[in-house]
């Protein structure tokens, strides 16, 4: 309601500032020198979602619902979200192999473009949202206490940061024509709205690193700098503005 409120007043300096703080907090989470475990329960979407993304370990309860699902309102997700899906796609992938990252990108891009919910901790973790080395509470009130031996655990394993990352290969123009087509076959399947695509367009943009060749490295602030861009040039939109007013009503996605 808030982001709304500043939108309609046409405050965008305001509304970049607070996307860049969100941003810059989700990045002192990530590289901080002690471990930031999260511990997410019940609805952990949208920004929820991003801070677990940056956190160096989830600790999630079961019943957990996660996913970005900012699309539904006609945005992208803008506090590294975006940017911690196309890392981790492909983080599996070994330094020096030359594989084919299309199909990793096109799977987050797709969980993202989609707004999918993880319906449990369990399925978090195949969508992309939870890793693998991530934990799982059965017992709810059990899951602070967890989350806190889990921090202990890392500090005793002798917990460093992962150093900011450099070198992220992008597909550039090309994985971004590749992205479209398949935005442009699920519309004409009558899958998503026109402007649905245009949402989805913003979206791929990022996931394929922009206007830059095959291959191209970029940096993590250089993809938080695309987020932030496409962020606000949705809010712009008039019906990205129409499907935030429709959710605040009503609680349910308009497909305008």
């Amino acid at each position: 309601m808030l982001m709304l409120f500043e939108i309609q007043d046409e405050n965008w300096d305001d509304i970049e500032l607070s996307v860049k703080a969100f941003q810059d907090a989700l990045m002192a989470i990530k590289y901080f020198e002690k471990p930031v475990v999260a511990a997410p329960f019940g609805m952990t979407l949208a920004g929820g979602c991003e801070v677990c993304l940056s956190s160096a370990l989830v600790r999630a309860a079961a019943e957990t619902y996660m996913g970005l699902v900012e699309v539904g309102v006609g945005l992208i997700p803008s506090g590294g979200g975006t940017k911690e899906m196309l890392l981790r796609c492909t983080e599996g992938i070994p330094l020096g192999v030359d594989a084919d990252y299309f199909p990793f990108i096109r799977q987050a891009f797709e969980t993202v473009a989609m707004a999918k919910v993880a319906t449990s901790a369990k399925e978090a973790q195949k969508l992309g949202f939870m890793r693998s080395t991530d934990k799982i509470t059965i017992n709810r009130d059990h899951l602070i206490h967890d989350a806190k031996e889990s921090v202990l655990h890392l500090v005793k394993e002798g917990y460093r940061p992962p150093r900011p990352r450099k070198n992220i290969k992008v597909l550039g123009e090309k994985g971004y024509a590749l992205l479209q087509i398949g935005l442009y076959t699920m519309k004409e399947g009558g899958y998503i709205s026109q402007y649905d695509e245009h949402v989805g367009k913003k979206l791929a943009y990022i996931f394929s690193g922009g206007n830059l060749p095959d291959g191209s490295e970029v940096t993590e602030q250089y993809l938080l700098d695309l987020e932030r861009e496409a962020f606000l040039s949705l809010c712009g939109e008039t019906k990205t503005q129409e499907r935030m007013e429709y959710m605040l009503k009503t609680g349910r996605p308009l497909r305008n």
